[in-house]
């Protein structure tokens, strides 16, 4: 599967992209951008009869999905993003096996809590409260395992 890239896919990637495609009403919003070269949600409630805050919350899934692309107007503005879905098993496999590495590696490594300790400190990330290497600092981390961590757990993406 590929948006544009040949970056393997992680077993968290896939998941996270056929439950938006599990939704007929977020299927229905992908044929919408695919119709329209750009959109607001005010412009996809109307047109489509979705109440505002399911057809908010529906395209920032989309968009943290990799599925939407997000442009930051007022109002914001979404537009279709072009993918491919192509999958194997041997794709399955690799996100699967490069994921247990990871997880099984950093939980050796850092303790069995660390992954917990990355999603409560990522908020303050988020918040823009602490940059990367500061977060790295406050758990003990080696920087670049931050980084691997954040990016098996698919956080850059939200």
């Amino acid at each position: 599967m590929s948006i544009k890239d040949d970056t393997p896919i992680s077993r968290k990637r896939l998941q996270t992209v056929f439950e938006q495609l599990a939704n007929d009403r977020k299927l229905d919003i992908l044929s919408y951008a695919a119709d329209h070269e750009w959109f607001t949600v005010t412009a996809l409630k109307d047109d489509l009869g979705i109440p505002h805050t399911t057809a908010h919350d529906y395209c920032r899934e989309l968009h943290q999905a990799g599925l939407l692309h997000r442009e930051q107007m007022k109002p914001a503005t979404y537009s279709a993003v072009e993918f491919d879905i192509q999958l194997s098993l041997d794709a399955i496999a690799t996100a699967v096996e490069t994921e247990s590495e990871t997880i099984d590696y950093m939980l050796a490594t850092y303790g069995d809590g660390i992954i917990d300790e990355l999603l409560d400190i990522w908020e303050r990330v988020d918040a823009g409260e602490l940059t990367y290497r500061e977060a790295s600092g406050m758990l003990d981390m080696q920087h670049a395992d931050f980084l691997r961590l954040a990016s098996e757990l698919e956080l850059f993406n939200r």
